[in-house]
């Protein structure tokens, strides 16, 4: 085992809560594995002084007796010493991958959108599972196994030497050597193939999720022999990496066999010449064998443990790269909650680009009263959505200030500034669960009454009571059992009830046919009442009611005013209704 790993030091650290475990498990694993010597010990005794003995029979029958009844106490009295073993062992493991992946959990949470934006889900889903069921049995079935086997290992050999034979203590300790030798050069190789395993894992992982979530679009596009051929060179490889471990992996189990069978060859032997020259009893030979087998028995488990504990910390090794990515959005070291009582937001000279030479926002200046509706326009591309996102902090601003009700918002905590401000996104993203659970989602200690009146107030009650399971519905992975209006109803109503000082609304009904728009932007008009409301909308007819209408091209702001007064001017914002409603509708909206 490479004990100067910093991993490995590293997932011990987790492991020092449950150290009486620990210690309770090597103490009894001990214990078990020493109680397994009387069985040499007694067969050497009963040649010795029963069968080569010079006594009566009565009195041979009478010792057999005495070593049988002894046994028999001792191995029932094991039981509950092997229970023990295990149990502790177990608990102290599983309780460390248990707080391990708590902690990557927590962990990707605090990670920012611009690494989840850059790693696969299915990837990340990896580390957080195979990645750290690989590394289960690093504890339980590496340190402390490790552990008891070399503390039973000392033992046992300082015993022989000291009182048995030394001269066939030291014979049979000739082949040790080898196998340091042989793992100390297989070992590393051996933890570089693992490492490459879970890579390719990894990446399989990915392909699989990103295709299976996005299974419609492969079977529109009829692609599907092309994905299985995908597939199936995704998964060679991933083969081909795992027959390369076990290349190794085999090579040192057999290197082990063969150190295993050829030190009890010499020890047969050198004992054989030792009872002919009389310098040992024929009884204690046996014994001794016996014991031999209980001495390269921790040998072996060394070597497999040591083995065994590489693989399972290529895993670690991928789960502390996570661990030991920092946020890039976090909590400045002073941050204080925000003290909301307006709501009133202000962008100063804010720029902002995803890669370095390439702006996305380009020194905005833009304030927004408190209850006012601002509604922020332009074509694809231009700047709108990062524009929103910037003010919960998905991203921090390159250079520039975002304020509000006079605070930079860098300079209060996450929570308290994320849990003023709601959004509803183009994209309702919903779990699994029912659709009350995705409703209370919105908001912590909801009451029932303030569900139902969430859900009337973004018109979901008119869909739900239609189901034969009412509010208990079970929608599916991402609500795929609903329409794509009824899923951004019950968006809405998260928003609801969650209200908020603050309202995000980013492309809310452009996926919608008209029925539902109308419904949703009744419902939307309600949300948006007394809150200061950011609106992107690409169908410009949803943001005829808003108090202001900011227009951005390529991260700028190229024009601003009241819908009735950009309408009226020959300038972007007309041009972008007339694109959408030619001449004739456009002289109804003026």
């Amino acid at each position: 085992m490479k004990f100067g790993s910093a991993t490995f030091w590293r997932f011990l650290r987790y492991a020092r809560p449950y150290w009486p475990y620990i210690l309770g498990s090597v103490v009894t694993g001990v214990l078990k594995f020493s109680l397994a010597l009387l069985i040499p010990l007694s067969l050497g005794y009963v040649i010795d002084y029963v069968i080569l003995a010079e006594i009566p029979d009565d009195e041979k029958m009478a010792r057999i007796f005495q070593v049988v009844g002894v046994l028999l106490l001792v191995f029932i009295g094991r039981i509950p010493i092997s229970f023990y073993r295990s149990y502790w062992a177990e608990l102290a493991g599983n309780r460390t991958i248990f707080d391990i992946r708590n902690a990557l959990y927590a962990h990707v949470q605090r990670l920012s959108l611009s690494y989840h934006a850059n790693q696969r889900t299915g990837t990340t889903t990896s580390r957080l599972t195979n990645d750290i069921n690989t590394a289960q049995g690093i504890l339980d079935r590496g340190v402390m196994s490790v552990a008891v086997d070399l503390i039973f290992l000392v033992g046992v050999v300082t015993w022989l030497f000291l009182f048995w034979n030394w001269k066939l203590a030291a014979v049979s300790l000739l082949t040790l050597p080898m196998y340091a030798i042989v793992f100390g050069v297989l070992n590393p190789r051996l933890r570089v193939a693992s490492q490459r395993v879970q890579k390719q894992m990894s990446e399989l992982s990915g392909e699989i999720n990103e295709k299976l979530s996005g299974q419609s679009v492969v079977i529109a596009f009829v692609r599907e022999r092309s994905e299985r051929l995908r597939f199936f060179a995704e998964h060679r490889r991933y083969f081909d990496e795992i027959m390369q471990r076990v290349r190794i992996h085999v090579s040192m189990f057999q290197f082990g066999e063969f150190f295993t069978m050829i030190g009890p060859i010499v020890v047969i032997c050198f004992g054989t010449y030792l009872v002919v020259k009389g310098d040992l009893e024929p009884g204690e030979l046996v014994a001794f064998s016996g014991i031999l087998s209980h001495l390269y028995l921790p040998t072996r488990r060394l070597a497999d443990a040591s083995a065994a504990v590489q693989m399972q910390l290529a895993g670690m090794d991928r789960v502390f790269d996570i661990l030991d990515v920092e946020p890039d959005i976090d909590n400045a070291p002073d941050a204080r909650p925000l003290a909301l009582s307006e709501g009133r937001i202000r962008f100063e000279d804010v720029h902002f680009s995803y890669l370095d030479d390439q702006p996305v926002i380009d020194g905005i200046t833009l304030d927004v009263e408190p209850g006012q509706a601002v509604a922020i326009v332009g074509r694809s591309g231009g700047g709108k959505s990062t524009l929103v996102k910037l003010v919960p902090r998905f991203y921090d601003v390159n250079r520039g200030t975002i304020l509000i009700d006079g605070q930079d918002i860098r300079e209060v905590t996450l929570h308290s500034l994320r849990e003023k401000i709601g959004m509803v996104m183009q994209d309702a993203i919903l779990f699994g669960g029912s659709i009350r659970e995705n409703i209370l989602y919105g908001r912590r200690g909801a009451t029932e009454e303030d569900m139902l009146e969430a859900a009337r107030m973004a018109h979901v009650d008119e869909f739900v009571n239609e189901l034969p399971e009412g509010y208990d519905t079970i929608i599916g992975e991402r609500g795929v059992t609903l329409s794509g209006g009824q899923k951004q109803r019950l968006s809405i109503a998260r928003a609801f009830l969650r209200d908020p000082a603050i309202l995000i609304l980013d492309e809310a009904t452009s996926s919608l046919d008209s029925h539902a728009e109308n419904i949703i932007q009744d419902a939307l008009d309600h949300l948006m009442k007394g809150r200061t409301t950011l609106v992107i909308a690409h169908r410009l007819a949803t943001i005829i009611d808003c108090d202001r209408v900011v227009v951005i091209e390529d991260g700028r702001i190229v024009q601003e005013g009241t819908h009735d007064a950009l309408i009226n001017e020959d300038g972007p914002y007309r041009a972008l209704c007339e694109e959408q409603f030619g001449a004739v509708q456009l002289e109804d909206l003026a």
